[in-house]
């Protein structure tokens, strides 16, 4: 089975349901600096997570905090660092990432302050707003400036920032002090994020203008190499989003009739500027984020003008080098917004029920080729333990799991069905007991936060007495992230 059937793909269409977090998948996070109430400078400044619709409908206020609470310390950032205030969020997609200044409100000249006296400060914030600024470091970019934060699962960082110990760090766990610089080849980064298990950066310093890989995968020790691989002469680059594989994005903020979104291309190993799309002649971007439905990428950004004191948040549906931008939000008198998260949806598992034996153990259902997100061909559910070289059956639903087994008459009494199917597919196992079924995920956006459910039930002869000669696994639920 190559995609997903058809009835299965109707299911879970019906079943992407709203999610009750508080902070909403598929809104904007928008990040802002100032309160409106005091004039911009280089003094530390209250921090703000703005929510948005997708549309640009204001939806609620997250304040970073000010003050120190127990183990939290302060988030407070420059009014006037521009390269400052970038957000991420986490691969798993459970955490907002943000970088600050363990700073009381109006500490003076906050970026060049020493990082013994004034902690550079990872922010988490969970999609239930809950907000974790516990880890706040003594060793990274002192007397210069913290500027973003990448995560896999929110328990250890990487960063990017300039100063003394400067450039891509590793932060090892959730509330550490210290950091280890990963590398000396470019020391003044800009921004940072993980695509598809590679850590990346951008820069405009030297040789390395645009977007760079950090060592192999995601490094955790020093002696690593960058290794650039997007540029272009008097670039700027600072935010990036990966479309897929080959095709990336990459925020400028030049002024010139140069800047906007680069979107870069690779073939043959080589990477090409393919066209850069721009609000107008005089418009820069630096935060970058966005989604790909059925092949079609629509971004949001951060501008800034040649009046410092314009910043926007603008959004692009990309059909093309003409694509026309639309402006969502526009900053208020004495805020500037730096950075945009499109909020994607977690993709999550959970096991419930119980299970049945046969006589060779309990069969297990799971999955395999990557997390259950959109665009995923590689997707499918995993059955194993059970009898080599003979049949298993996948339950498969689009939708919930049943909180009530139900009993099979002819079954042994253990054998209970959690899954009520739309799909039951027979499958063989291998020498090992195992067998597997592949279920594409359609690339469509609207399946984001759609449930799918998994349960094996495993044929063994040797199950004598009984006329449906079964065990069954427990079931699994699977929520479909973006």
């Amino acid at each position: 089975m190559r995609h997903i059937h058809s009835r299965l793909a109707a299911s879970l269409l019906l079943s992407a349901p709203c999610l009750f977090a508080q902070i909403t998948p598929g809104n904007l996070l928008v990040s802002r600096v100032g309160d409106g109430a005091a004039v911009l400078v280089g003094t530390a400044t209250a921090r703000f997570l703005d929510e948005y619709t997708p549309s640009g409908v204001f939806v609620q206020t997250i304040a970073l905090p000010t003050t120190v609470s127990g183990p939290n310390r302060r988030m407070t950032d420059s009014g006037t660092a521009t390269s400052n205030g970038f957000i991420s969020q986490s691969a798993d997609g459970l955490y907002l990432l943000a970088a600050g200044y363990d700073a009381a409100l109006a500490t003076a000249g906050v970026t060049g302050t020493t990082s013994a006296a004034v902690n550079r400060v990872i922010g988490r914030i969970a999609l239930d707003e809950t907000i974790d600024s516990s880890t706040a470091l003594t060793d990274a970019y002192s007397g210069n400036n913290f500027r973003g934060v990448a995560s896999i699962d929110g328990s250890s960082f990487w960063i990017s920032g300039t100063g003394t110990n400067p450039g891509a760090r590793f932060v090892a766990s959730l509330g550490a002090t210290t950091s280890t610089q990963l590398s000396t080849s470019v020391t003044n980064l800009r921004c940072i994020n993980i695509y598809n298990g590679q850590l990346y950066c951008s820069s405009s310093s030297g040789a390395f203008l645009g977007v760079s890989t950090v060592g192999a995968g995601l490094p955790t020790t020093t002696g690593q190499t960058i290794t650039s691989l997007t540029g272009g002469t008097g670039a700027s680059a600072y935010d990036f989003f990966f479309a897929d594989a080959n095709t990336v994005y990459v925020a400028d903020d030049r002024v010139n009739g140069s800047g906007g979104i680069q979107k870069w291309t690779l073939s043959a190993g080589i990477w090409s500027l393919a066209y850069t799309l721009a609000p107008n002649l005089t418009t820069g971007c630096r935060g970058l984020s966005g989604y790909v439905d059925n092949g079609v990428t629509t971004l949001f950004a951060t501008t800034v003008v040649t009046s410092a004191a314009v910043t926007t948040v603008v959004t692009v549906t990309d059909t093309g080098a003409a694509s026309s931008f639309t402006t969502l939000v526009t900053n208020a008198t004495n805020t500037a917004l730096r950075d945009v998260q499109y909020v994607r949806t977690p993709s999550s598992q959970t096991y419930s029920g119980t299970s049945c034996a046969t006589s060779v153990g309990i069969p297990t259902v799971g999955t395999a080729g990557g997390n259950a997100v959109i665009g995923n061909a590689n997707f499918a559910f995993t059955a194993g333990n059970a009898l080599p070289n003979f049949f298993v059956m996948f339950l498969l639903k689009g939708g919930t799991v049943s909180p009530f087994g139900i009993p099979l008459p002819g079954a042994p009494a253990c054998a209970l069905v959690y899954v009520l199917p739309d799909v039951l597919l027979l499958s063989s196992t291998d020498a090992l007991g195992a067998a597997s079924t592949p279920l594409a995920i359609p690339a469509s956006n609207a399946l984001a936060g759609a449930t799918l459910a998994a349960q094996v039930a495993a044929f063994d002869p040797a199950l004598v007495g009984f006329d449906i000669l079964i065990g069954t696994s427990n079931a699994l639920q699977v929520v479909v992230g973006n």
